[in-house]
C-alpha cells in the first residue's frame, strides 16, 4: 500500500473542504442541480466503494486468526466496545435529533477497511498485521450494521430490512464482484507485482476524486436542507470529538493492559479511530434516501477525521519514545 505525508493529508482535508464549500455554492445559485445530485452520488459512491474493494486482501482472511489474541482485542473494540460508547454519547448529546444520531452511529460503528493503514504505516505500525485484519473488519460490519440500526435507532427512524438487501446488492456485492473480476483479468494478462504497482499508483486518486464527487453533490442537492439544519448538524462535533479523545485513551489503556507491542499498538490505536465513511454513506443513502442530514452528518465526521488521525501519527510517535524506548532500556 502506497502511504501519504503529513502535507498530503492536509491537501486531502483542503480539497474536502473546498468541494464542500463549492457543493454549497452551486446548491444556492443552481438549484436544478438537485434532480442530478442523488444519480451522481449513486454512481460515485459504486466507484468509491468499488476502488476499495480492490486495496482489500481477502485472501489474507485465514491469517487473520493466527494472531487470535491481537485480532479478538480489535473485534471487541471495534464491533462492541465502541458501538456502546456511540450509543450513549448518540443519547447524551443528539436524542433530540434522530436523523443526526442515527448518522453518528452510522459513522462510528463502521471502523475502516483501507486508509487507517496509511495511518497505520506514517506512525510505523504493524502494516502486515493491519492487513490481515482489513477483510474481516469489512466482512463483520457488513453483518452487524443492521443489527446496529434495530439496536440503537430503529425506533427512531424505521427501515425496512428488503431496503438494507438492496444497498448490500448494489453498494457491497457488486463492487466486490467487479473488483475481483478486475483482479483476475489483470493477473491473468499481468504479474502480481505489476497489478499491485499499478493499484498503488492508480486507486488512491481515483478514491479521493470520488469522495470528492460524492461531498460534492450531496452538498450542492440538499443545500437548503443543510443551511436550514445548520445549528440541528453542528451538534456532532463535540461527541465527535470525544469519541476520538476517548479512542486513543482505550487504545493506549488496553495496549498496556494487553502487553501489545509498539507496532501492535499503533495499528490497534489506527484501527479504533478510523472509520469506514464510504460504507456508512453507501447504508444511509440506500436504506435512508430521503434523510439527507443522516448523509451530512457522515461527511462532517468525515472532514474531522483526517486532522485527527493526523495528529493520532504525532501522539503514538510521541508513544514510542516515551513509553516504549523508555522501557525498552530499562529508564
Amino acid at each position: 500500500m502506497k502511504g501519504i505525508s503529513m502535507k498530503a493529508g492536509v491537501e486531502t482535508l483542503i480539497i474536502a473542504l473546498f468541494v464542500l464549500l463549492g457543493g454549497l455554492f452551486v446548491g444556492n445559485f443552481f438549484s436544478g442541480f438537485s434532480q442530478y445530485s442523488g444519480l451522481i452520488v449513486y454512481v460515485a459512491l459504486i466507484i468509491l466503494l468499488y476502488s476499495i474493494m480492490l486495496t482489500i486482501p481477502f485472501w489474507e482472511i485465514a491469517r487473520s486468526f493466527k494472531n487470535i489474541r491481537f485480532m479478538g482485542l480489535s473485534w471487541i473494540a471495534n464491533f462492541v466496545i465502541i458501538p456502546v460508547i456511540a450509543w450513549i454519547l448518540a443519547l447524551f448529546f443528539l436524542k433530540d435529533h434522530p436523523a443526526v444520531f442515527i448518522g453518528f452511529i452510522l459513522y462510528l460503528v463502521t471502523p475502516c477497511t483501507d486508509w487507517f493503514l496509511i495511518f497505520t504505516s506514517m506512525a510505523d505500525g504493524d502494516v502486515p498485521l493491519g492487513l490481515a485484519l482489513m477483510p474481516t473488519n469489512l466482512i463483520l460490519q457488513v453483518v452487524l450494521i443492521p443489527v446496529y440500526l434495530l439496536l440503537f435507532a430503529g425506533k427512531l427512524i424505521p427501515f425496512q430490512f428488503s431496503a438494507f438487501i438492496e444497498t448490500l446488492i448494489v453498494f457491497i456485492i457488486l463492487p466486490f464482484l467487479l473488483a475481483t473480476t478486475t483482479r483476475l483479468v489483470l493477473r491473468k494478462i499481468k504479474s502480481r507485482e505489476w497489478t499491485n504497482a499499478l493499484f498503488d499508483t492508480v486507486l488512491s486518486p481515483i478514491q479521493l476524486f470520488s469522495l470528492a464527487i460524492v461531498i460534492f453533490a450531496m452538498f450542492a442537492g440538499q443545500t437548503k436542507i443543510i443551511i436550514d439544519n445548520f445549528n440541528t448538524l453542528s451538534l456532532v462535533f463535540l461527541p465527535i470529538m470525544i469519541f476520538f479523545i476517548l479512542s486513543f485513551i482505550n487504545a493506549q489503556t488496553f495496549s498496556k493492559i494487553f502487553s501489545l507491542s509498539y507496532k501492535e499498538c499503533a495499528l490497534f490505536t489506527c484501527t479504533t479511530a478510523a472509520r469506514n465513511s464510504p460504507l456508512s454513506l453507501a447504508i444511509a443513502f440506500g436504506i435512508f434516501p430521503n434523510k439527507p442530514l443522516i448523509q451530512v452528518a457522515i461527511i462532517i465526521g468525515v472532514i474531522i477525521e483526517l486532522p485527527i488521525l493526523i495528529l493520532v501519527v504525532k501522539l503514538l510517535k510521541v508513544v514510542k519514545t516515551t513509553v516504549y524506548i523508555k522501557a525498552a532500556y530499562g529508564s
